[in-house]
């Protein structure tokens, strides 16, 4: 007598919805934090290293945390630039470049799996621009994600 053996296929749809989902709440998640006192951009950065780990588990690749902060490294200098901005004590500028930023990054380690993890990133620009955009037009959608008061994972860890 065979037994039956199950096999769960991830399609490339699933896997894409499931991304998507991981980079909404992160994004979400981010706009709370950027504004908590004593949380803020150290903790906004932990949001986005869980991130980027949580998408590689979808696509079955393991990042570990020395990879994903090398990854946001390789993002330059606008992406930074935009990160540090977040550090000005006023939250109508804060939530919009801090979910912004988040979703942006998501969407570009979600192409950057799919494509095969490539060296260069700067085939990924206009992915993270397009992405914040979409983000900053469509704010409300992150401010009322029913996940934006769930983290990640540890956000007071201090990654190196």
């Amino acid at each position: 007598m065979e037994k039956e053996v199950q096999v769960t296929v991830i399609d490339d749809r699933s896997r894409q919805e499931e991304a998507e989902s991981l980079c909404r709440w992160a994004a979400a998640r981010a706009g709370v934090i950027v504004v908590a006192p004593l949380l803020g951009t150290v903790a906004m950065v932990a949001n986005q290293i869980y991130m980027i780990i949580k998408i590689g588990k979808v696509y079955e690749e393991e990042i570990t945390e020395s990879m994903a902060v090398s990854l946001l490294g390789s993002l330059g200098t606008v992406f930074v630039g935009q990160t540090m901005a977040t550090l000005i004590p006023f939250a109508p500028l804060q939530i919009p470049i801090a979910v912004g930023t988040t979703y942006g990054l998501g969407k570009v380690v979600n192409e950057w799996l799919k494509s095969g993890k490539p060296e260069d990133m700067s085939a990924f620009k206009t992915v993270y621009d397009n992405a914040v955009l979409e983000a900053k037009k469509n704010i409300d959608l992150f401010k009322n994600n029913p996940d934006k008061d769930k983290p990640l994972g540890d956000e007071t860890k201090k990654f190196k």
